[in-house]
């Protein structure tokens, strides 16, 4: 007798992203989701003192005013969170400024297109410097 048990083969689905094909996006959006951890850091190290601050302050207003510096803390924390976008990636269309929601995404695409310009610029460059010698 057999008594061994051998488990099914099943075809598992694995998700495909094409937005991935190139090896230049991977790379770029670590880098971008890295900064964007990196800020939401320091955001924390900053917010995490300012709150205690706000509730010893609201601990000596009257107490129908009592909590307005901590509720402005977080009103702070969640508009930089809208800002900063950490998880999502805003298109450029739908913010209209680097105030609004997505913002960070803005300043990302805008240095990133400052950087491939220099790096474009010096490219040209070389080439020129390397006709006339």
């Amino acid at each position: 007798m057999n008594d061994s048990y051998t488990p099914e083969r099943r075809e598992v689905a694995v998700p495909t992203f094409p937005e991935y094909k190139s090896r230049w996006k991977l790379a770029r959006d670590l880098g971008v989701f890295e900064l964007k951890l990196a800020v939401d850091g320091l955001k924390d190290l900053i917010l995490a003192p300012l709150a205690l601050a706000a509730v010893v302050a609201d601990m000596v207003m009257p107490a129908e005013s009592r909590g307005v510096f901590l509720r402005a803390v977080i009103r702070m924390g969640e508009g930089f969170e809208r800002w900063l976008n950490l998880y999502g990636r805003k298109r450029r269309e739908d913010a209209r400024t680097v105030l609004d929601e997505g913002g960070s995404d803005l300043i990302v695409d805008y240095l990133e297109g400052k950087t491939l310009d220099l790096h474009q610029g010096l490219k040209g460059r070389k080439k020129k410097n390397k006709k006339s010698d």
